[in-house]
Formats: C-alpha cells, structure tokens, sequence
C-alpha cells in the first residue's frame, strides 16, 4: 500500500498584543487612504476649476445675476452653459431673473 502523506502545519494563535497592533496599523492604513483620496480630489479640482466639461479647455466666463453666477464656456465651438447645485431651481422661480439671465447669456454670444 502506497502511504499517504499528510501536511499539518500549526499556527501560533494571535494574542491581544498582536490584534491590538493589527487594528492600529488598519486604521492608519484607512485613515492615509481616505487623506490621498480627498488630496486627489482636491487637486484634480483646482486644476481644473476653470474648464468647461463638454470641450475641456479654460474658458468659463462666470455671469452674474442677482443671486445666481453662471458659468459659460466661450469658447466658439461650445456654448456650454454649467450651474451650480441649486442654481437651476433659484432660476426657475424668478420669471424676471430668467429673462436678465437669456438676455445676458444671448449677449456673450453676440458678435
């Protein structure tokens, strides 16, 4: 008969010295994580603080209105028009501020 060979391999149990250890170095782990995620995010914003999303390049022009300050892109071949959380409410309950708001975007556009 062919003997069969058995692998028992025994592991130290973890004391509370180690878990307590271990749980700190995940915590720090998380904590440097959630910093470089909110670093990135922050600079990618900086960088780009200024550029349209439909065509990238730098050229909002913000409009102001009262309240409300709308971001356009100038560039010829875009027109973008970007609001902020909120603005588009605030525009649509003032009929008079829709009006000023068409007319000074119409006048960007003008040549």
């Amino acid at each position: 008969m062919a003997k069969d060979r058995v692998l028992v391999k025994i592991q130290a149990e973890m004391g509370d010295e180690d878990a307590y250890f271990r749980e700190q170095d995940e915590k720090i782990i998380k904590n440097r994580r959630e910093n470089a995620a909110r670093e990135a995010t922050t600079k990618y914003r900086d960088e780009h603080q200024n550029h349209c999303f439909r065509c990238g390049t730098e050229s909002l022009v913000e409009v102001d209105r009262g309240d409300i300050k709308i971001d356009i892109c100038v560039n010829e071949d875009c027109g973008a028009v970007h609001l902020d959380p909120g603005e588009l409410e605030q525009i649509l309950n003032d009929k008079k501020g829709v009006f000023a708001i068409r007319k000074s975007l119409f006048a960007v556009f003008k040549k």
